[in-house]
């Protein structure tokens, strides 16, 4: 180590070839710290020079609260994803503090910050920051503290997440369409930014295809934004079409909304000129005008699952990063033909 270079946490965390949680028990005294464990540390403090300060850890295993970082708190999905996420912490005695992060925090230095305000015990991250983004996040703020991806996640990064399977959710989804007879399939996706847009359209582009009908391109519609007024907008564009779809799925419950809207506006009937079909069955959806069929997303189980993942790490981090994918279901409403319902 030259004299230019102050070693840091980090240093001592590569060098023992253990993660920045397991150097802060060591240095804090926590038990469930193996003895070679400890050892290799101690050693790789010794051999750095590292000078202890508790300040410079941003996760600190004697907090009992616990970072939730969500996109936004108005969204109707996130309601029962935090509900979950705050049962399970109250079950292991922490509190929950949420952060809206909006736009505003879109890398690892506007995390930082934060965890430098407060410490923390850990972070449940499920902002739907660019894809490119949550990489960057996700590799630097792990390895500083524990945390845990819910819903979106880099599939190939050492943490540990929650989620569904967008592809296979949305493929089951345009399959129950096509089988009603529909053919003419509007798809109104978000960016792509986002990994789970990425995917959603990957499932709808490959039922499509194993049904041999193909994808009119026009109909595609990419939003910035997962807002209603947005959705609103851009489907009555689609009903505008000279080939006007018969069927508009969309990868939202709001979108959905939005496309109902649109299509009481044009004087359509839905479904018998255009189902709609959303995704994540919020509780707007069994009481909207018709009823909405959706895919179901487990809201309240990926909060609580990724809380108790979370807890795990927290409470012992050597535990080899678990990945679990919650089951989806298509429910089946009046915004659809309802003859086909098995098999899907």
């Amino acid at each position: 180590m030259s004299k230019q270079h102050k070693a840091t946490i980090e240093d001592v965390a590569q060098l023992a070839d253990v993660s920045i949680a397991t150097v802060s028990r060591v240095i804090n005294a926590k038990d469930k710290v193996k003895d070679s464990t400890k050892q290799k540390v101690m050693e790789a403090i010794h051999e750095l020079g590292f000078e202890i300060k508790r300040n410079d850890l941003l996760s600190d295993h004697d907090s009992k609260t616990i970072l939730v970082c969500a996109t936004e708190l108005k969204n109707p999905f996130i309601v029962p994803v935090i509900d979950g996420i705050q049962n399970s912490a109250h079950n292991h005695g922490y509190d929950i503090l949420l952060l809206q992060t909006k736009q505003l925090y879109t890398t690892f230095e506007d995390y930082e910050s934060v965890l430098k305000s407060q410490k923390f015990a850990g972070v449940v991250f499920l902002s739907s920051v660019t894809s490119a983004q949550l990489q960057k996040i996700g590799e630097k703020l792990n390895y500083r503290c524990p945390m845990v991806f819910c819903s979106e996640y880099i599939e190939d990064a050492n943490i540990p997440y929650v989620c569904i399977d967008d592809e296979d959710a949305m493929y089951r989804s345009t399959s129950f369409i096509l089988a009603s007879g529909r053919k003419k399939i509007a798809f109104m996706n978000s960016s792509f930014k986002y990994n789970y847009a990425k995917r959603r359209e990957v499932g709808f582009r490959r039922a499509m295809e194993d049904n041999d009908v193909p994808v009119n391109e026009n109909a595609i519609v990419r939003l910035s934004s997962v807002t209603y007024n947005l959705a609103y907008s851009n489907a009555l564009h689609l009903l505008e079409q000279e080939e006007r779809p018969d069927a508009i799925l969309c990868i939202s419950d709001v979108f959905a909304m939005g496309v109902l809207k649109a299509c009481k506006k044009k004087g359509l009937r839905v479904p018998e000129d255009c189902a709609v079909i959303g995704f994540d069955n919020i509780d707007l959806a069994a009481i909207a005008d018709p009823p909405l069929t959706t895919i179901d997303q487990p809201a309240y189980q990926l909060g609580y699952q990724s809380c108790e993942l979370l807890v795990e790490k927290i409470i012992r981090p050597e535990t080899p990063n678990k990945r679990i994918v919650l089951d989806t279901e298509l429910i089946v409403r009046e915004s659809t033909p309802i003859t086909i319902k098995k098999g899907i």
